[in-house]
């Protein structure tokens, strides 16, 4: 699981380079629990955005199901980096 959000940070990170300062995502597992602790930073105003998305660890059972947690996961991620972006923008003009 650790090498696909290794692969998945590196992907986002890349598509959204010219737009973020700093990226971070951390998983943690904690009392039956996966954590995804999400961070970033854009360039154009240096406020980091965090989001914790928290899962039951018996809700991905197969290698399978982890991995459509984690993309969803990053697809969350992705939609708040996106956000972000576009009022960022809207507050500029």
């Amino acid at each position: 699981m650790q090498d696909l959000v290794d692969q998945l940070s590196e992907e986002l990170s890349a598509k959204y380079l010219p737009y973020i300062e700093t990226f971070m995502v951390d998983l943690w597992s904690e009392n039956g629990f996966v954590e995804f602790r999400c961070g970033f930073a854009l360039r154009s105003d240096h406020v980091r955005q965090s989001l914790i998305v928290k899962l039951p660890a018996a809700s991905g059972t197969s290698d399978a199901e982890r991995q459509l947690l984690t993309r969803a996961v990053f697809e969350d991620l992705e939609e708040q980096i996106d956000l972000a972006i576009a009022n960022n923008k809207v507050a500029s003009n």
